[in-house]
């Protein structure tokens, strides 16, 4: 705080109080003075108070600047001990690295003086081998010298000896040419016959299997020449000989390639079915359906059939359709449907041991594209479940129906053949599934289905009578296909693992058995259809040929009728040409009494007016002639014609 300044030692405060209080302490010039003196000493202490301001603002100012250069200095030294820090740890780092890698190069150094000793061992080894070998070859050179002073013609036996080779090479080739046209004739021949042919996949151990340590029992040494074995007890060991058998190598391309030729006598007109058996879990469903990357028999064969039918179309017609049922607890499901259906689906026979499914979803297909979503339909819809065996096993036999009708435009012949592709439910062994509930009626059902179709294979090979198709659905809607005017193959699935070996025992035995039944020759299928019109078309045919023998009749005696007016005609004619003679005659005189006329008419100048008017008289006579010639010639015609009818 400031302090007020002193005059005549008085405090000018002091003496404006006294001023105040007693008006009369100092006379006015005094004040005047003191006042003026106390107006410039405020003004110049306001001044220098104001000057004290402005500095102190100023420092305030140069503090902060300070203050904030401090911080930021502060900041950049903190900055600096981090990066400082950092590169301390860089270099802990680095010398640790520097260390570990000093120890490798040690190791490295020890590991190639070590190598090193050891290579000069190794190669002065081989220099030791070398020479050996040289000493060898040296005395091998004088061996071979001393043969070849020995033996004069050696070149000759080389060149005799790679002759053989040659020879023998190529009679290895004929050979499998032979065997190959061997197998191909024989197959035909078993087709000639309707031999149920057996193929034999077996599919490759599961990693499930692998790391449960299971091993594969199955020989495939003669896989080749259609022998399989599996190897059961230790080293007991049992082969089975089949049509062809596939190694797990074998691709869905090949396991095709030997059904196809069966596939395409669908479009010949013949009934075909091709199904695969085997326990659940060995690959079915994989060989007959496949995936979308790796297609299976189902797409392979409807793609081939449009395939086939395209180069065939300038002769032949084709309308093919698709049907895909299941038989699930005996009972038939038609997975096309789009909703389910209250009614029962029933097998009815259609005529001549045809049968059919009323009510059942026929798809036509009219290109190969269609085809994958019809099928994806009918797999989507069936009935899959989960055992011990098998996580998404198959519950039901899912049946794969195309139908196709053929008309030849050559000679009109026309068929209706069926091809069944069947992916049986595998058989189950109870124990071992531990089946319950709804599943354990599952496997009773199949299990029964399959019993069914093993008695009709049975009655089938002991040719009996009485075959029991209506045992089960199963066999019941294959009856058409799988008796003795069809073609027939069978794809026996089974696992290599040593755990299912009596499973796998028990499926070959089965197929062993399938293999040896004729079914006899196959039939082509005659549309009944077209049959009946064909039928209708002969009795029109009988009737028009009646109606055309009584017009026949009619017209012979109308050919008898013109025959004898014809022979009035031809007297006419007759008579005509007498005619004709006579005028011939007639007009040859008149000709010759004409140029006896001309003569005189060329004599005599004077009757040429007379000679023009008998030469117009005359002409108009030829026109009468030519008339009745023209007559007499369309009478000739019209004799003619009626001499041909």
């Amino acid at each position: 705080m400031l302090a007020f300044p002193s005059i005549s030692n008085l405090c000018v405060e002091h003496a404006a109080a006294k001023l105040g209080t007693r008006g009369s302490g100092l006379c006015k010039k005094c004040l005047t003075d003191v006042e003026k003196r106390t107006a410039k000493l405020i003004s110049k202490y306001e001044k220098q108070i104001e000057e004290l301001t402005s500095q102190c603002n100023i420092k305030s100012d140069e503090c902060s600047m300070a203050w904030s250069l401090v911080e930021s200095t502060n900041q950049e030294l903190d900055r600096l001990k981090m990066e400082l820090h950092q590169k301390l740890v860089q270099t802990d780092n680095f010398e640790q690295v520097l260390d570990t890698q000093t120890d490798q190069l040690r190791k490295v150094s020890q590991n190639y003086e070590n190598d090193k000793k050891l290579w000069a061992a190794a190669i002065s080894n081989l220099e030791r081998k070398i020479k050996a070998m040289k000493q060898e070859q040296a005395l091998l050179s004088l061996e071979a010298h001393d043969c070849a002073h020995a033996i004069p013609d050696l070149s000759k036996m080389i060149e005799a000896v790679r002759a053989l080779v040659a020879q023998c090479d190529d009679l290895k080739m004929k050979y499998h040419e032979e065997m190959a046209k061997r197998k191909k004739l024989h197959n035909i021949v078993q087709e000639t016959k309707g031999n149920i042919r057996v193929f034999c996949r077996c599919r490759p151990l599961s990693k499930v299997e692998t790391s449960s340590g299971y091993k594969c029992v199955v020989d495939f040494d003669g896989a080749n020449d259609g022998d399989i074995g599996i190897i059961n007890g230790g080293t007991a060991k049992k082969t089975f000989k089949f049509d062809r058998v596939y190694t797990p190598k074998d691709d869905q391309a090949e396991v095709y390639a030997d059904a196809s030729p069966l596939v395409t006598s669908v479009l010949d007109g013949y009934n075909v079915c091709i199904f695969a058996y085997g326990q659940t879990g060995t690959g079915k469903t994989f060989t007959m359906e496949g995936t979308e990357r790796n297609r299976g028999v189902n797409y392979r064969t409807l793609e081939e059939l449009f395939k086939i039918a395209e180069e065939r179309k300038d002769t032949v017609t084709y309308n093919i359709s698709v049907s895909v049922l299941e038989v699930y607890n005996e009972q038939i499901r038609d997975l096309l449907a789009t909703s389910p259906s209250s009614k029962k689906l029933e097998i009815k026979q259609a005529g001549e041991g045809s049968h059919h499914v009323p009510g059942i979803v026929e798809a036509k297909v009219e290109d190969i594209n269609e085809v994958w979503d019809v099928l994806q339909t009918g797999s989507n819809s069936r009935a899959v479940g989960s055992n011990n065996v098998n996580e998404h096993s198959s519950r039901s036999h899912c049946m794969l129906c195309i139908m196709v009708r053929a008309k030849n435009l050559i000679n009109g012949d026309c068929t209706r053949s069926k091809l069944w592709l069947v992916d049986l439910a595998g058989s189950e062994r109870l124990a071992k599934t531990d089946a319950q509930g709804d599943r354990l009626k599952e496997a009773q059902n199949i299990n029964r289905s399959l019993s069914a179709l093993g008695d009709v294979i049975s009655a089938l090979a002991s040719r009996s009578s009485h075959i029991p198709y209506r045992n089960s659905k199963l066999t019941h809607l294959l009856q058409d296909s799988l008796g003795g005017d069809s073609k027939a193959l069978m794809f026996v699935q089974i696992s290599p693992s040593d755990n299912d070996a009596s499973e796998t025992l028990s499926s070959l035995n089965f197929a062993s058995r399938v293999r040896g039944i004729e079914l006899g020759p196959a039939k082509k299928q005659v549309d009944t259809a077209e049959l009946q019109k064909v039928k209708q078309m002969l009795e029109r045919s009988k009737q028009e040929a009646k109606l055309k023998e009584e017009s026949l009749r009619k017209l012979e005696e109308n050919c008898q009728n013109l025959e004898s007016k014809a022979k009035g005609k031809e007297q006419l004619y007759k008579n005509l040409q007498d005619k004709v003679k006579e005028l011939e005659s007639q007009l040859d005189s008149k000709t010759h009494s004409q140029i006896t006329s001309e003569k005189q008419q060329s004599q005599l100048s004077g009757k040429l007016k007379e000679k023009e008017e008998a030469c117009t008289a005359l002409q108009h006579k030829i026109v009468e002639l030519e008339r009745k010639l023209g007559q007499q010639h369309q009478s000739d015609s019209v004799v003619a014609a009626l001499k041909q009818t």
